[in-house]
């Protein structure tokens, strides 16, 4: 997990938006059945940027948070 949060982080630095694919998301959060959205959130919630935008099995894509 620190591995994406240290390229989501290095992307949003010159971004304003940092997209996570499929199978990058799958390594952190494998495809076990359970909807994986609010745990991606979360993960998003704890580094300070909001979770923009999930489509299951596609991407996540994440942006800072305007109220932080």
């Amino acid at each position: 997990m620190d591995v994406l949060a240290n390229q989501i982080a290095k992307a949003l630095q010159e971004s304003k938006q940092c997209g996570v694919y499929e199978p990058e998301l799958s390594r952190a959060w494998p495809a076990d059945g359970e909807p994986r959205q609010s745990k991606i959130a979360a993960f998003a919630g704890a580094h300070g940027w909001r979770l923009r935008y999930y489509k299951e099995g596609f991407c996540a894509i994440f942006d800072k948070d305007p109220y932080r």
